[in-house]
């Protein structure tokens, strides 16, 4: 099967309704009020962390999601239908990740969030807000309100779906170590083996059931000398081991050099990341079935600073019972983390603080509140724009810009648009 692990994606929430401008028309009634009705709200994009998935194949096929727009208001007051929020499964484990790329220095990342429990739901992209119909407007001193709000846009965001497996034990080691094999034995895992480097081009997950306890395991491929620079598979795959408890380190007992060979392991994972590196480790030296006795001697005098070691053949399944046994106690004496799923969220608008500055053909005013205000009026109904004047008005926004210095016409640009400067 195939497997991804990073992909880029655009997200489009959908747009919310428009509310409607509408009167009653009745017989019999001869002074029929306004009666538009509210637009519905867009629909939202949501991540949903689950275990049933492992890759992120299906966004290779389709990069770009779109949620439904809500529907426009409708006349005697009815609400336009909400759209249905677009709830898009992830493996556990994906991590959503944005890139800010400043205009001087490199790119950054950062990440939104890590849904690591299945579970877990991310707001992706927020659908947009349903404008208000001109029902919601009609006052004792003003009884025929000739707008409506505009619906809100829905949020667009590009940002990269990183996936880093979730597995407790990871089994790591040289090409042709017989991580695989030892995978396969041990679980439920049927990872497809062959006898040359590179065998394994993706991560192999298993769940391995012992003595009560239940856990899943994953093979990591392609660490060679070098791969924390990118060499062999290195960096594609080192990251799927960060959230592991324990390692089993697999060696093969026909090396010429085991020792050297559990170093160039062990200097790869240091130079990637010092926190891997120090998660605890179970040797387990394979391939001891073709061994002589007296090679089987030399390895029982081998040491491996602090780590526990095992001789074991994963053909024959020689010496896995004990290596289990030190991988679950290794298991339990790691503290348990709280279990929570918690649901993330992008922070927010409404937010009354706002910003006016001088710029060189006119005035900026900055604030997510008044340019989410600016989006959803009609700029080309006057009724609409003279209740945004009011409403700029009232936030002290008509006075902070007399005071530093506009002047009637002068240009102000809110968020994407740009009205002229009225005392009202």
């Amino acid at each position: 099967m195939a497997f991804a692990d990073e992909v880029k994606i655009n997200a489009k929430a959908g747009n919310g309704g428009d509310g409607l401008v509408s009167f009653r028309r009745e017989r019999y009634i001869d002074k029929g009020g306004p009666d538009g009705g509210d637009g519905g709200q867009g629909g939202s994009i949501i991540l949903l962390a689950d275990h049933n998935e492992t890759s992120l194949i299906g966004f290779l096929r389709n990069k770009n999601l779109r949620a439904d727009d809500g529907v426009g208001g409708k006349a005697q007051k009815k609400a336009g239908k909400s759209a249905a929020d677009l709830v898009v499964k992830v493996p556990v484990g994906t991590q959503v990740v944005v890139v800010s790329s400043p205009k001087r220095g490199k790119p950054t990342e950062h990440i939104l969030a890590d849904l690591d429990r299945s579970g877990e739901r991310f707001v992706l992209a927020r659908g947009g807000s349903g404008g208000l119909g001109n029902s919601h407007f009609a006052r004792a001193s003003f009884q025929t309100p000739k707008f409506a709000e505009l619906g809100e846009p829905g949020d667009e965001r590009e940002v990269i779906l990183r996936l880093k497996m979730i597995a407790e034990v990871g089994i790591i080691g040289l090409p042709n170590a017989g991580k695989s094999t030892l995978l396969s034995v041990i679980s439920q895992a049927r990872p497809k083996i062959a006898d040359y480097a590179f065998t394994t081009l993706v991560p192999n997950l298993g769940i391995i059931d012992f003595k009560g306890k239940r856990f899943m395991a994953a093979d990591i491929p392609g660490i060679i000398e070098g791969a924390h620079l990118g060499k062999g598979l290195g960096l594609d795959f080192l990251k799927h081991i960060e959230r592991t408890k324990v390692l089993i380190h697999v060696l093969d007992g026909t090396s010429g050099d085991i020792k050297a060979d559990f170093k160039a392991i062990n200097t790869e994972l240091k130079k990637y990341s010092k926190t891997l590196a120090a998660k605890p480790q179970v040797i387990a030296i394979n391939k001891t079935d073709v061994l002589t006795s007296t090679s089987l001697a030399e390895l029982r005098k081998l040491k491996f600073g602090r780590y526990p070691v095992h001789r074991i053949s994963a053909v024959t399944h020689l010496g896995l019972e004990p290596l289990l046994y030190d991988v679950l106690d290794t298991l339990n004496a790691i503290p348990a983390k709280p279990v929570a799923i918690p649901t993330y969220t992008i922070a927010d608008l409404p937010n009354e603080r706002y910003e006016v500055v001088k710029r060189a053909r006119g005035w900026q005013v900055k604030g997510k509140k008044i340019e989410r205000m600016l989006i959803k009026t009609n700029l080309q109904n006057e009724q609409a724009l003279g209740r945004l004047y009011k409403i700029l008005k009232r936030m002290g926004v008509q006075a902070e810009l007399k005071k530093i210095g506009a002047k009637e016409g002068d240009r102000v640009k809110i968020g994407k648009f740009t009205i002229e400067y009225r005392i009202v």
